[in-house]
């Protein structure tokens, strides 16, 4: 079933490369010279692409972070593209059965065609630029949570962050920003809902993560789950290790209980098919203490509620990442992103401080969120 999966979208993803570049070739002016650099930057750009996506982190990190640029950036460009170019076939199914183009357009069509391009990547460009601003520049959303259970001094400040995807394109410098945004907050306890690492441990030791972590500041510690990105690369367990060395405490199906009155559950991502239940997770547990859970995928939120969990916090939906996958990523959960509240557990999804792949948000943010959580027991 994977496999029919994943020849699907690769399916997919060169059937609209070709599609795009079939309705470009049709604009361009007679010159071989010029077909010939379009069939070499067009293709050159799809490659850079697959390279990247099965190859790109056995590079140097140089290659892989231009193969990065190159192929992920191109990657939404040809979406856009493919929108754009739809967009017009419908408007010319359109005008050949009510025929209302005006006479300037009929005369000109090749003209016509070669201006609509023209805008098309102008307006892509400005697009892709604006979507790689909202990355770099990732915000902080606040929100206020009361439970009825006794906090240290009343509340607790919880910075959360997750899909932090370190790799050749989520770089140390990256994750610097991403660590002095969460110090700027005085968190008394930091949670990482899963997809730490990309994939690989490499990319960890080539920017000296852990070293960099150790700078994370925070009252009770920092504590961690995996995500699916930590299975695809085989090194789960290296990666782990490694983190563990960076002072995090990874809950791993596991329970720890920070400043003696706080109960945090992590859940091993749901990828690991014999992960335990819930239920037996939290089993024992003294129900009269707050209790946190940290499961990197927002599936079965009911779950949850049942086993009278007080804070779920999820990350892996990115939110869809940029438009129009974020309405999609809407339809596919009972909550792809944001706050809700069931009976009396409520539940956060982040869209992710990092991203996978384009270092692009178009119609999402890059965001690390900080909860006050407060007691009503004062």
């Amino acid at each position: 079933m994977k496999f029919i999966f994943f020849f699907l979208v690769l399916a997919s993803v060169i059937g609209i490369n070709y599609y795009v570049f079939i309705r470009g070739w049709q604009i361009l002016p007679p010159f071989l010279w010029v077909k010939y650099f379009y069939v070499i930057l067009f293709w050159g750009l799809v490659a850079s692409f697959f390279i990247r996506m099965f190859f790109g982190d056995n590079f140097s990190p140089q290659l892989s972070t231009l193969l990065s640029a190159a192929g992920f950036t191109w990657f939404i460009a040809v979406i856009y593209f493919a929108l754009i170019a739809l967009g017009v076939d419908l408007v010319r199914l359109l005008n050949y059965i009510f025929d209302f183009w005006p006479a300037l357009i009929k005369d000109n069509l090749r003209s016509a065609a070669q201006i609509t391009a023209a805008i098309s990547i102008s307006l892509v460009s400005i697009v892709l630029i604006y979507g790689n601003y909202k990355f770099n520049n990732p915000v902080i959303t606040r929100l206020d949570i009361p439970i009825s259970k006794p906090l240290p001094n009343g509340e607790l400040r919880i910075v959360l962050m997750s899909d932090i995807h370190l790799s050749s394109y989520i770089t140390g410098k990256d994750l610097d920003k991403y660590i002095s945004l969460a110090n700027s907050q005085s968190p008394d306890i930091v949670m990482i809902t899963g997809d730490i690492a990309d994939r690989d441990l490499a990319p960890l030791k080539e920017w000296n993560v852990a070293e960099r972590f150790l700078k994370l500041k925070a009252k009770y510690g920092v504590y961690a789950v995996s995500g699916n990105h930590e299975f695809y690369g085989g090194q789960r367990e290296q990666i782990y290790r490694y983190l563990r060395s960076a002072g995090m405490t990874l809950l791993l199906d596991s329970v720890a209980v920070a400043g003696g009155a706080i109960q945090i559950a992590g859940r091993e991502d749901r990828t690991k098919s014999n992960r335990m239940s819930l239920n037996s997770l939290l089993s024992g547990l003294d129900r009269s203490l707050p209790l946190i859970l940290l499961d990197h995928q927002p599936y079965n939120l009911d779950e949850a509620q049942r086993e009278g969990v007080d804070l779920q916090l999820s990350g892996h939906t990115h939110n869809g990442q940029f438009w129009p996958v974020n309405l999609i990523v809407k339809l596919m959960y009972e909550l792809s992103y944001g706050y809700k509240r069931k009976g009396d557990t409520h539940y956060y999804v982040t869209s992710g401080v990092g991203l996978w792949g384009p270092r692009i948000r178009i119609g999402t943010k890059s965001e690390i969120v900080v909860i006050d959580l407060k007691s009503s027991l004062r």
